[in-house]
Parts: C-alpha cells; structure tokens; sequence
C-alpha cells in the first residue's frame, strides 16, 4: 500500500509539471505574438499612414530614437531629486586630536597616513626609535601636515624607567636623530603608559614626579590622553569596538585626544579610523594635529 501511494504521488508531481510547463509555454507564445503584432502595425504605420497623416515621413531608425530620446526624459523628470545631505555647523572648540604611539611601522603607519590624506585630516605621532628603513615614513608623515613627537628610545618599562636619565636621554637621543634626519624639532612627549602610570614603581619609587617635575622645567611639554581606543589592551580587536571606545568617549566643546597605537601588530586600529572621522564629522567636530598652543592634557601622578 505505501508503495502505491508513493506512485501515486510521484505521477501526480509529473503531471503538475507537465501542466506548468505548458503555461508557460503559452505564455511566451502569447507574449510573442502580441510583440510580432505591434512591430507590424508600428512598420506598416510609418510605411504607409493613414490618409490624414503628415506627407513628410522620418525613417523608422529616426522615430526609434527620438521615442528613446522622450522615454528617457520622462523617466529622468519622474525621478525625484535626492535630498541634500543636512549641513552639520562645525563647533571649533569641539576637537578630535588623533594621537598614535609606538611607531613607525611599516604596515599600519602608512595605511593610517593613507586614511588621513584621504580626508585631509592631520594627527600627531610619538615616535620611538626608528631604523633607516622607515626614515621615508617618518619624512611623509612631516611633508602630511603631522605632528611627531617622541615616545622614547625604548618601551621596555624596566630599562627607561630604571632612573629619570635613562628616559630623558633616550628622548633626547631619539629628538635629535629625527632633527638631523628631517631638520624638524620635536615639542612634545609621551611617557610610556602615561603620566599615570602605576608600573614605573616596580623599578623606582617616585620616578614620574620627579620626570614630570624635569620635562616641565625643559622646553618639552608633555601629552597623556582624555579618550582611549583601548586598543592596547589586545591585539586584532574588532575596528568597529575600537571605534565604539572612542566615539562613546568623545565630548563636545572641548579638545578630545585619542590614545591609539601603530605599531605593527595593531592593523584593526587603522581600519577604525573612517567610523572615527565619519562619525567626528556627523557631529560637528573638527580635527587637528597637536601644536605648540594646544591645551595639555595632563593626568594625575600615581608615583
């Protein structure tokens, strides 16, 4: 019994099949014959019109493309006209100061200078120690309208912050290569991991006041940060969480600078950058590289 009603079901698959397919066969010959008909009629309308028609004729080829030419104009006149996009007012004391550590690199670092040519936006850079290999990223992100500043020679906490010359000597050493290289003299620093920082005691007691209390007295000045991307507490981390820290962060109606990272292993913070400046731009702020007469930004010392 089950496998004559299978058959059953079989055959009558077949057959709806057969039905579809002769509707459709129908449909097209249908479709066909009424197209034959109206190239008939149009041919023998401009061949031989009627009594009352004008004598002076245009050629078929003609008729086709003036109908073409008014098609399209009908069609162009129905299409409504985009909306402009809103004009957003810039507030000048609304910033977004981009600011990118532990560079250069030769990945990152260009793909981030890429992005901010493209949108004619200037950022600033606290370089560490560069090979002769990256002197040409460091003279385009000059001739790019940047700022650089200097990081350190050296990242590695227990070396630069064994005592205040090891840190200040490698600024020094690192400030005056970048002037003979590029004839350009850094203003400004970055203390690895910040002014704030708490690891620097492991290996002297009260080292950033008194590296604070030195660089204050020099004609240095030195930057920490107000908004970070966070994006050194890991590497690939989703560019669209990288730009969810720092567009959840920015205020308005005051300088804004960002902590971010181009290093070699940090390609996701480049490619938060346009959701940065899209977003930035949406909402009134303005961009700038970091100058002599921006506001420090100073955090509070913890040793």
């Amino acid at each position: 019994m089950e496998r004559d009603e299978l058959e059953w079901r079989r055959k009558r698959r077949r057959r709806r099949r057969r039905r579809s397919s002769a509707l459709r066969g129908l449909t097209t010959l249908l479709l066909a014959v009424c197209c034959f008909f109206a190239g008939v009629f149009a041919v023998r309308y401009y061949t031989h019109p009627p009594a009352s028609a004008p004598t002076s004729r245009l050629p078929i080829k003609a008729v086709i493309n003036i109908s073409a030419v008014r098609l399209a104009a009908e069609l162009e006149a129905q299409e409504p006209e985009p909306e402009p996009e809103p004009v957003v007012e810039v507030d000048p004391n609304s910033i977004i100061y981009f600011t990118f550590d532990d560079g250069p690199s030769s990945q990152v670092t260009p793909a981030i200078l890429d992005i901010l040519e493209q949108n004619e936006i200037p950022a600033t850079f606290f370089i560490m120690d560069y090979s002769e290999e990256m002197l040409p990223i460091i003279q385009r992100t000059l001739n790019n309208g940047n700022t650089i500043g200097i990081h350190g020679k050296s990242h590695d906490y227990e070396k630069c912050y064994a005592e205040e010359n090891a840190y200040l000597d490698g600024v020094e050493e690192v400030r005056q290569k970048l002037y003979e290289d590029t004839g350009y003299r850094a203003f400004c620093i970055r203390f690895p991991g910040g002014s704030s920082n708490t690891i620097s005691r492991r290996y002297n007691e009260g080292i950033m006041t008194r590296l604070v209390a030195r660089v204050n007295d020099s004609d240095l000045e030195y930057f920490d940060w107000n908004v970070d991307s966070e994006d050194a507490t890991g590497n690939g981390i989703p560019a669209e969480t990288l730009a969810a820290n720092v567009t959840g962060s920015l205020v308005k109606g005051r300088g804004n600078v960002i902590l971010m990272h181009d290093a070699s292993s940090k390609s996701t913070t480049a490619e938060a950058l346009e959701t940065i400046i899209d977003y930035g731009r949406a909402n009134g702020y303005c961009f700038k590289a970091i100058t002599q007469d921006t506001p420090p930004v100073h955090h509070g010392i913890n040793n």
